[in-house]
């Protein structure tokens, strides 16, 4: 199973997104800084680097904190698990450092205009539960998704104390 790790990264009420091109999908998409958790790392060290190599912004452990975590079941099959942590940063200059070379750009945004260019991202578990923290506020969910002859469905989930 895959392991994934992202943050939404916070300074002076912007939020940081990345601009990515996946061979996969038809255009570049906006997206939290985020990426694949590397063997023997933790989801909270793999979401530090990710940060660092997608957008140059330096986060500690200390100033995570998990929001949310995503389950991807396709055709019956666990496929991927994320963790999502959220994070106000000191210092907003970016400095794009990608070895994937999949970031184009990183730029800082207002939240409803974050809110607006995550909505249009063609991967559901990575958009929805962005979209919702940012104009909800509402952490510690757990969110499931289902693919089932390339159809995405998915529940509200429910917030933990």
């Amino acid at each position: 199973m895959r392991r994934y790790a992202g943050v939404i990264a916070m300074y002076d009420e912007q939020v940081a997104l990345v601009r990515e091109q996946y061979k996969t999908w038809d255009a570049p998409y906006w997206n939290l800084p985020s990426g694949s958790i590397e063997d023997g790392e933790t989801p909270a060290a793999g979401a530090i680097r990710e940060l660092r190599e997608e957008s140059g912004l330096c986060a500690t452990e200390q100033s995570l904190e998990l929001v949310w975590t995503t389950a991807v079941i396709v055709d019956g099959l666990s496929v991927s698990r994320s963790w999502n942590y959220q994070t106000v940063v000191d210092d907003p200059s970016f400095a794009i450092d990608d070895p994937d070379g999949l970031i184009l750009e990183a730029q800082w945004f207002p939240r409803q205009d974050a809110v607006r260019l995550l909505q249009q991202q063609p991967w559901p578990a990575m958009g929805v539960p962005a979209v919702h923290y940012l104009t909800t506020g509402v952490r510690r969910l757990d969110w499931m998704f289902t693919v089932s002859d390339e159809t995405w469905t998915w529940e509200l989930p429910t917030a933990k104390d």
